[in-house]
């Protein structure tokens, strides 16, 4: 009950006084473009694990940014094999995907108690109009968004121990960039959607992250990741 009147309370946080502001869209406007921004952006209520913030199809709604929790970005073949190309933390925005042709190309889903904030499609190109920095910001976000995919992809081509190794340096940077500690944190996803994420079984995550852990980089408690030795993951990573 403790989180989720806490994420509720995380609800009327306003542009202005977010936490998460650099990391953001008021990242660079100025104060009268913020409040601006503030009068328009809508706050959702509270979402639970497995609820979808959007399906593939959905017509587009609007640019939405992360307030607090974790989603996960999936994609489905012609079979109806799932595949998971993204894992968002607060401060990030999704929905970009839906620009080109206004429907969603993939489906967002909370990982856990999620809230964020919406920037409303109906209100984006009159909102661009009168604050021009919002479209330099939504062009570094997008821009942010293909830079990671693209480094997923170069990911996925190395062997097992560095795609596991990248994913936790990855975590780890992100975390820290958002105030939270890079040390030690909670995996909201399964083995099953980490190798589901990086390319590889599920067994061989496990194996991974036990050799990692016999080799004193990190602890492991369920999904609680605690790095011991956050330069020898690094070492790992240039090793091949």
């Amino acid at each position: 009950m403790t989180q989720t009147l806490d994420v509720r309370t995380k609800l009327q946080v306003t542009c202005h006084n977010c936490s998460l502001s650099e990391l953001c869209i008021p990242r660079g406007l100025n104060q009268c473009d913020i409040d601006r921004i503030s009068q328009i952006v809508g706050r959702k209520k509270t979402l639970q694990k497995g609820d979808y913030l959007y399906r593939k199809g959905d017509r587009f709604r609007g640019i939405l940014a992360i307030k607090a929790g974790t989603a996960k970005i999936v994609t489905m073949d012609q079979s109806g094999n799932e595949y998971m190309t993204a894992y968002l933390l607060p401060g990030e925005l999704l929905g970009f995907d839906a620009l080109a042709d206004d429907r969603h190309t993939c489906s967002a889903m909370a990982l856990e108690t999620l809230s964020y904030c919406e920037l409303p499609a109906e209100q984006l190109d009159a909102l661009c109009r009168d604050v021009p920095n919002l479209l330099r910001e939504l062009f570094r976000h997008a821009g942010n968004t293909l830079a990671a995919e693209t480094s997923q992809i170069v990911l996925a081509k190395r062997p097992a121990e560095e795609r596991v190794a990248g994913f936790l340096i990855n975590l780890s940077d992100r975390l820290a960039r958002r105030g939270f500690s890079p040390l030690d944190f909670r995996l909201s996803l399964t083995r099953q959607e980490i190798g589901n994420f990086l390319g590889l079984a599920l067994e061989t995550v496990s194996r991974i992250l036990k050799s990692f852990e016999d080799g004193g980089l990190i602890e492991v408690n369920y999904k609680q990741i605690r790095i011991q030795n956050l330069d020898g993951l690094r070492r790992l990573c240039a090793e091949y």
